[in-house]
């Protein structure tokens, strides 16, 4: 067999681990080992030493290892030494597939159905520990490619992944449908639980992802699930519409007490202004009024108010209340002052008529207390019925003038008799 002088990996980018052809190398031979792998010097079945990237002179005095593994003495005195060189590729390996063979059978938490879910997707790995992968995964073999990572650990992932997807699906309080459509957040969930199965071989799960999660389509769950659905939007509908009419029929009450409300109010407003017009005398005008209109009807109706008001619906015991009613309403309007003989007092600013005795009106407040007069000299004021003020002495009304000749009545400042031309002095 040759003895090679420079030793690297010339293996495809696919493999894991691969071995040197050659096990016969100088002393002084170069190795070279690239950013992304690693070299493990291997004799008898036990890793000698262990060589991250960069260029290496092998020699016994910089690498005293290499002094048992020196087999011969070559021509020229070179000495050789054997042994077994693997290179482990420590590069990422994407699109290492996943599926599931069979559907994954699991109760779905909103209809309550059997419902049967598929999965695929991908992932990829990197060697994290050289010397544990080399042990437990290549072993007496001479490489390790992609397909024997996914052959190894085939069982191991669908056991986990069918295991978490179950738990996951039949956790969620949403459909499956829905549920299977979070496939980002499921993949968290899986990544971890899956590299602790890798990292016993010395690989790292660097990434997982879920291509497609999904029930099939002729699944007869799916069809089920379609049709219950579309019962629920139809019911759905149904309330939304139930719910309208009753808003829209709410809202005409509504609308109509408003104006119920209103023209009650503009009644009350009417009849009250009615009430204080015909009161500006303060003798009652409204109750005469009613009273009168009451005998009219009584008049017209010659059976008695009894029986109009039996033929409305208050009944005869109603039309005799109203009858004493009507009886004692006469008898207040025979008494003197046609108010049961009270005596009332207009007010000045709305012409409501008030109690006597009462200080302010009880309609817009204005005082009712008799006004008192100002004497024009010294501003005092003047109690009312007094001809002087008590202060000064000023006349509080004016003096009136007669004429000397005539004894015609004369304005206060005239100068001359209007009647007989006689000066006024």
């Amino acid at each position: 067999m040759p003895v090679m002088n420079v030793i690297k990996n010339e293996a495809y980018g696919n493999m894991l681990c691969a071995k040197i052809p050659c096990e016969d190398f100088n002393i002084g031979s170069q190795l070279i080992v690239a950013e992304y792998e690693e070299a493990l010097f291997v004799k008898d079945g036990v890793i000698e030493e262990i060589f991250g990237p960069g260029k290496y002179t092998l020699n016994t005095e910089n690498y005293p290892f290499l002094t048992k593994l020196v087999s011969k003495l070559l021509t020229g005195g070179v000495s050789a030494y054997s042994c077994k060189v693997y290179y482990i590729n420590k590069s990422h390996h994407l699109e290492l597939k996943w599926g599931t063979p069979m559907p994954i059978r699991c109760i779905d938490p909103v209809w309550g159905i059997e419902t049967h879910v598929q999965g695929r997707g991908a992932y990829s790995v990197v060697v994290k520990d050289g010397k544990k992968f080399f042990v437990k995964m290549v072993g007496a073999n001479e490489a390790a490619a992609e397909s024997d990572i996914i052959k190894q650990f085939k069982t191991a992932f669908l056991q986990n992944i069918t295991d978490q997807l179950f738990e996951y699906l039949n956790g969620a309080e949403t459909e499956v449908i829905v549920t299977c459509n979070r496939k980002n957040a499921l993949a968290q969930t899986l990544t971890p639980i899956l590299n602790h199965v890798l990292d016993e071989y010395g690989l790292e799960l660097v990434n997982f992802y879920i291509e497609n999660l999904e029930i099939p389509e002729k699944d007869d769950s799916m069809q089920r699930i379609r049709e219950m659905r579309i019962q629920r939007q139809e019911r759905q509908f149904e309330r939304e519409q139930t719910m309208a009419d009753q808003r829209l029929e709410f809202g005409m009450r509504q609308e109509s007490a408003v104006a119920d409300r209103f023209v009650s109010g503009q009644k009350a407003q009417s009849d009250y202004e009615r009430m204080k017009i015909r009161d500006q005398d303060g003798n009652n005008g409204w109750a005469r009024q009613e009273a009168a209109e009451i005998m009219k009807t009584m008049a017209e109706n010659p059976d008695g108010s009894s029986n109009i008001m039996a033929e409305i619906g208050m009944g005869l015991g109603m039309g005799r209340a109203i009858g004493n009613a009507a009886e004692d309403m006469f008898a207040n309007l025979n008494a003197p002052g046609g108010t049961g003989g009270q005596k009332t007092i207009i007010c000045p600013a709305c012409n409501a008529a008030n109690p006597e005795g009462t200080k302010f009106c009880g309609n817009c407040g204005e005082s009712l207390a008799p006004k008192a007069n100002i004497c024009a000299n010294c501003g005092a004021e003047v109690a009312p019925g007094m001809k002087f003020c008590g202060q000064c002495g000023t006349p509080v009304a004016p003096v009136v003038k007669h004429c000397t000749n005539c004894g015609t009545e004369l304005a206060p400042d005239v100068k001359f008799c209007g009647n007989c031309g006689t000066k006024v002095n």
